[in-house]
């Protein structure tokens, strides 16, 4: 059968089943086209389809038995973040500060910015662009393909060992945005530091929202709940116990215990001074520094992974092979009882840190280490 075969089919069989009919299941050509159709709604258990023929297999990644992964794009450099915009185009940001997008899949990408200061973090609003660089958040508009503005709606945030990184843009119209410890260990004076801060639509400051976060390096939007997750990197110079990276929601006027508590590898036990201190919902080997984090919301998947988070663990600084992997979440309980289960989804990266679910359904990853932008789809 071939790939629009497929597709034509599953776009009868959701039809038979009282499926939505405004919109054809995506042909071959569509579900890699650059401008994204509004999805249906999932059928229980989708039909997988086969990979569009023009990409080339990504060599060396290992995944579960009907997953295949292949190259989305190459040559995008130290890639820290990955987001589509409201043109359907793959936007790709870089440490080494570059902000390129690649067309459709398989395309060559193209720079739209360059210079920017250790570039780790965006997010769209609209049609409007936040980059979150050393010391603070641009903003930028899309026209006609191309961004224009630069200026800096907030300034001044604190940097030293780590800096701010990832964006939330919050369905309220609020954001999120992850500020980090400037040392290893230490009672900082700024509270702004360490913590996940909260800014209201038009960047004025709204708070710290999570305190003791050391780094919190990836935030997420779970859609069925509309609350943010973020990815917290543990402490490197402990002695004894290792701490883990670890994840946890986050809930205003929470603590995640940094520096005075960490939890351990594997159970999340808390350890040291720990009054108040939130228990993580997950944790992951102790130096892979999690980073990435996005929650599942495509078709391609198939149900068991709707709403499963999956985070990029780019590895240990001081080399090695731990780490250089996506872990998959899979979410259950609430509140005081959440909790996730954490196992391996894909392994063979160099320095996997940008995750994103493509508009076909398809989980992207790029590669720090490579360059590299891979698609992971479920095939069979």
């Amino acid at each position: 059968m071939t790939r629009a075969t497929a597709a034509t089919l599953l776009g009868v069989l959701l039809i038979a089943c009282g499926q939505p009919t405004a919109q054809p299941a995506p042909t071959a050509t569509a579900r890699h086209s650059a401008t994204p159709s509004p999805t249906p709604t999932p059928a229980a258990t989708p039909t997988p389809l086969p990979p569009p023929p023009h990409l080339a297999p990504a060599a060396g990644i290992q995944l579960p038995g009907g997953f295949s992964a292949y190259i989305y794009a190459r040559g995008l450099g130290t890639i820290t973040a990955l987001a589509f915009g409201p043109d359907g185009r793959l936007y790709v940001l870089a440490a080494g500060g570059s902000l390129q997008v690649v067309p459709a899949s398989g395309a060559a990408p193209q720079t739209l910015l360059s210079g920017l200061p250790t570039a780790l973090g965006m997010a769209w609003r609209g049609r409007d662009l936040y980059l979150s660089v050393r010391g603070s958040i641009r903003a930028y508009h899309l026209t006609d393909g191309r961004l224009s503005g630069g200026g800096s709606v907030v300034g001044g945030l604190p940097v030293g060992r780590h800096q701010n990184d990832w964006i939330a843009a919050m369905p309220n119209g609020d954001f999120l945005l992850g500020v980090g410890s400037t040392c290893d260990v230490c009672n900082e004076r700024d509270s702004r530091s360490a913590a996940v801060l909260r800014f209201r639509a038009d960047w004025s400051y709204a708070g710290v929202a999570l305190r003791g976060t050391r780094n919190p390096y990836g935030l997420a939007v779970r859609p069925s709940t509309d609350d943010a997750y973020v990815t917290i990197n543990g402490q490197d110079n402990l002695p004894g116990s290792q701490p883990a990276d670890h994840l946890l929601r986050v809930v205003n006027g929470g603590d995640a215990g940094w520096p005075r508590c960490w939890p351990a590898f594997p159970d999340g036990s808390l350890h040291g001074n720990c009054g108040g201190v939130a228990r993580p919902i997950a944790v992951f080997t102790p130096h892979t520094s999690a980073d990435g984090i996005v929650f599942y919301d495509g078709r391609e998947f198939g149900a068991g992974y709707d709403e499963n988070a999956f985070v990029t663990e780019w590895g240990t600084n001081g080399g090695g092979p731990a780490g250089r992997r996506v872990e998959r979440v899979v979410l259950s309980g609430s509140g005081a009882t959440e909790h996730g289960q954490v196992s391996d989804f894909a392994t063979g990266f160099s320095h996997p840190l940008g995750i994103v679910v493509a508009p076909d359904g398809g989980l992207l990853v790029g590669d720090y280490g490579t360059g590299q932008v891979t698609e992971i789809f479920r095939t069979s």
